[in-house]
This record gives C-alpha cells, structure tokens and sequence, in this order.
C-alpha cells in the first residue's frame, strides 16, 4: 500500500478536483482521492434529520451491491459517529473503516471505505479526509438539493422547511466552548428555533418558541430570528436593546394578536461568565459536576409581541460558569410532552434534569450528550409529539489556552 506523503498533498487535489466536478460528485471526488491509497468501496453516509440514521450516498458508477441504511444505534459506523473518532475493523486482509465527517462540531454523517493497511499516517490521513468531505458537502447544499433530499426518511411539511432553513449549523466548536441544538419533530416542526454567533470573543445565542403550530408559527419565528440577527448585528453586546428591537418588529407586524418567548443568552469563553434574560420563557438548567444547581432568581418579562419593553424589560441574570459546565436551553414542549400511555404522565423538568445530569457525567461530546436528550423526550411520548421540543447546550471546559 501506499505511504500518503503529505507533499503529495492528496487533501489539496481533492478541493481542486471537486471545483472541476459538479456539485453532486462529491463520492466520486472522494473515491479518487481514496484511490490513491490503493483503496476502494466509498460510501458517504449523511445523518438524517431526526439523527436516527445514516443514510448512505454512493458513487453513481458503483459497480458493487446498493448500501442499506445504517441506524446510528447499535453499528460501527454509529459508534464512529457518536463518538466522533474514526473506527477501523480488520476484516481478512482488508480493513473496513468509518471516518466521521464533521465540519467544526456539527455532524453531518461518516465516510467508510475499504483500504489495505491501517496505521498512525493513514488514520492522520482519514481524519482529514473527514474534514475536507464536510466542507465539500455543506458547498454542495448550496448549488444542490441532492444531499438535502437523503437526509429525508419522510416527507417534510412546509413550516418545517422554513424553520430549518433558518437555522444556522447544529453545532459549534470553539476553542473550549461547545455548543448544540436540535429540533422535534424534525418533519412538523414549526414554532421552535433556536440562532447563534460568535463575535469579538463573545458567544451571543437564543432560543424561541413562537405561539401556536404549522405554518402561521415559523412565519412568526422567522420574523423573529431575522429581528435578533438585525439586532445583534446592530447592538452587539446589549441583550436587552436586543429584545426591545425584537419586541418591535413582532408587536408592529401582529398588534399585539401573536406573542414569542424568548431566551437570550451571551457567553465570554475566555472568562466563563454567562448573561441571560428571559421573555416568558422558562430559564435554563444549569450542570456542576454531574448535579443540577437550583434555579436563580430573575424576572420573567413579558413575551415578543405584547408590548412589554417600552421602558424597561427584564433582569438580567449573571453568572461565573466553572470548566466543566454546561448550560440546557429547552422549550416548554420538552418538559410537557406527554407519555404515550393511559396515564398521560408529561416527561417533566424533574426526569429532565436526571437525564442531563447523568449524561453530563458521561465522557461524550456535548453534541452526542443533546442527541439523547432529545431522542429521550421522543421515546418518553411514544408517537408524534403534540408540540415542538427543542434543546439547546452550552457546554464550557474552561479558559482557553493562548
């Protein structure tokens, strides 16, 4: 087999190779590059959108058997996924690997392949074919609807794909600061969202839910991302002048008839200290050491909408994160979604708070950590939830190292 030979550089002729392709190729584009390792059987698996399965994605000249899906539980290629790290099993004179594909911390699915040898130059190799792959993917999705299309396991309701398509990335890693945030149902969704930025060192995030459900409720929650990105582009560092030109926007557009809760936070990695304030909406539980801390105290403004900040708006609430903690922004759809059984038993903030206790003690990554939270209020309802569940963490290890 073939040694790689950084000089070589194989990752810069796959970035010149997929300009040259179209946006659809980026399996062949892989499969080339591979190729140059003496390996073969490329397969791109991208997560679907409920994060249950990996999808696969194959070159369209394959001459081998068609891939079956892969469920994140239970298979090698979700344990690559999950854990973040690349997986390789021998398998005869072969070894079968599963590469994860991330771009930063979001993550997009796992690339596997066949290759001959395995060893530390060639793992070296995979991690940043891994890397290079989600940047090719993410540019793809803007000139293309392919990978957007296999992410799908169902069809996908119109107020869905606008509240998506608001979003920015699920998942953002900085330095020593990670933050995660998903949605449910992923195919009906429709008042939750939840936005994000990182500017001059400070990390600004918030999360809505907008009043009622389907289509009506993401043209409310658009209105109201839009007004936060204007706002924060325009008032950076203010949270409160923030929500009051939020406030505006909602209250101009509906009259007082629709209202939003929001959460607004802003976060400063280099000295954990962590503001937020509230617009009707609950705060946010808060993880030591494996222990949920009690609430603090703060005032509860009014929501978006009602006309509630004309003089003033909330307090503003101010704590000393230490390494190690993390932070759950949730919606009321989370603690209230109800059991699929003759007791209606709603999953609670109770049973919430055990489960991000006990999974914040684990050594997963946050982004995995949200992935169980959210796919435990699921399984907890059974079926189709009533309302929107959506989650957001903040989890920091400390200052960052100059």
């Amino acid at each position: 087999m073939k040694t790689p030979d950084p000089l070589n550089r194989p990752i810069g002729r796959l970035l010149r190779l997929a300009q040259a392709l179209g946006p659809e190729d980026v399996v062949e584009a892989l499969s080339m590059t591979v190729a140059e390792l003496e390996g073969s059987d490329v397969v791109l698996y991208l997560l679907d959108y409920e994060q249950i399965h990996l999808i696969p994605l194959q070159h369209p000249r394959s001459s081998g058997e068609e891939v079956e899906p892969l469920r994140v539980e239970g298979t090698l290629a979700g344990r690559a996924f999950a854990s973040g790290s690349p997986l390789a099993v021998q398998r005869d004179e072969v070894w079968q690997v599963w590469i994860p594909v991330t771009e930063r911390a979001d993550r997009l699915g796992v690339v596997s392949m066949q290759l001959p040898a395995w060893d530390d130059e060639v793992e070296e190799f995979c991690l940043e074919l891994g890397l290079a792959a989600a940047y090719l993917l993410q540019s793809a999705s803007r000139y293309s609807d392919q990978p957007e299309r296999l992410r799908r396991v169902q069809d996908m309701s119109l107020a869905a794909e606008i509240q998506w398509g608001l979003l920015p990335p699920t998942a953002l890693a900085v330095a020593t600061t990670t933050l995660a945030g998903l949605l449910e149902p992923a195919y009906e969704v429709g008042g939750d969202c939840f936005d994000f930025a990182i500017n001059d060192g400070a990390l600004d995030f918030a999360v809505f839910d907008a009043m009622g459900h389907g289509l009506s409720s993401s043209v409310l929650a658009a209105l109201t991302v839009g007004a936060y990105r204007n706002a924060r582009r325009q008032y950076a560092g203010d949270p409160l002048e923030q929500l009051r030109r939020m406030e505006d926007a909602v209250t101009q557009q509906y009259g007082g008839e629709s209202f939003v809760t929001a959460l607004l936070c802003r976060f400063e990695p280099e000295t954990g200290n962590l503001k937020w304030l509230s617009a009707g909406h609950p705060p946010p539980l808060h993880v030591r050491r494996g222990s949920v801390l009690p609430d603090a105290n703060f005032d509860v403004g009014l929501p978006l909408g009602l006309g509630g900040y004309t003089d003033q708006g909330p307090g503003m609430v101010d704590i000393a994160l230490e390494p190690g903690d993390s932070l759950l922004l949730y919606t009321d759809g989370v603690i209230d979604a109800d059991a699929d059984a003759d007791a209606g038993e709603p999953f609670g903030l109770y049973r919430l708070g055990d489960l991000l206790e006990r999974e914040s003690s684990t050594p997963r990554p946050p982004e995995e950590v949200l992935r169980r939270l959210v796919h435990a209020v699921v399984n907890h309802r059974g079926t189709r939830l009533r309302d929107d569940a959506s989650m957001v963490l903040l989890h920091w290890d400390g200052p960052p190292e100059r």
